[in-house]
């Protein structure tokens, strides 16, 4: 566990949660849709190359800071797709369905498996406390906290208008900020990935947690932040 934490949790005015790898155990569904995905495609081997475009897209999407793309009128998402397809010779739109199909759609079956039920029970709590629970994600929200069960008073995505920007470009951080009146001080990070969601809420000047792969070092730690919001 990583974190910068100047106060206890019920003296934050709100928590942002990160959603991929935090709200649930990545490793566990990446297991289980590789299943899916290796059993879909040895039927389907003439589609073979959608699978390596997927792979495409998550390295891309990666290191998409890094990359010398350029500026482009095209959305955050659309230039990604379209980047992939020139890489990989194939048109952008059959990119998109591919990774709209395989990365958003079918996990959602299987994430109620993968959630992590100490971080819902800590979320629960701090919703009881009255502070505002908020998600901030690199990818679409909406429907995956729907298969999720999980309540948020706001949601945030690095394909918002406002925002269109991946972590760890602190930019989402200072939308949600702005928006909700908040100061650096006043809020917390809480992720799964240093070099993303520690470095966004380093970059934006604000607190943060980074939790373990291993659900016993979470339980810990939630248990902790369960008595500091009794205080």
């Amino acid at each position: 566990m990583k974190l910068s934490k100047k106060q206890i949790l019920s003296k934050y005015r709100a928590v942002i949660f990160d959603l991929d790898g935090t709200l649930y155990f990545q490793t566990k569904l990446r297991m289980m849709m590789a299943c899916r995905l290796v059993g879909y495609y040895c039927t389907h081997f003439w589609r073979l190359k959608e699978l390596l475009a997927i792979r495409k897209f998550r390295k891309v999407r990666e290191r998409w800071d890094e990359l010398a793309v350029g500026k482009t009128e095209l959305q955050l998402d659309e230039a990604q797709y379209s980047y992939v397809g020139r890489e990989m010779k194939m048109p952008p739109e059959r990119v998109q369905a591919a990774v709209e199909k395989w990365m958003y759609e079918k996990p959602l079956t299987i994430l109620p498996e993968c959630r992590d039920e100490a971080l819902v029970d800590l979320i629960n709590a701090i919703h009881v406390k009255g502070i505002p629970v908020m998600i901030y994600s690199d990818y679409p929200v909406t429907d995956k906290l729907r298969a999720l069960d999980i309540k948020a008073d706001k949601q945030y995505s690095a394909l918002d208008e406002s925002i269109m920007s991946l972590k760890p470009d602190p930019k989402g951080l200072r939308v949600i900020m702005e928006e909700n009146h908040f100061q650096p001080s006043e809020i917390i990070m809480i992720g799964d990935r240093m070099s993303k969601d520690g470095q966004a809420a380093i970059n934006a000047g604000t607190d943060y947690i980074i939790l373990e792969k291993s659900a016993t070092a979470r339980e810990k730690l939630y248990a902790e932040l369960l008595r500091e919001l009794d205080q």
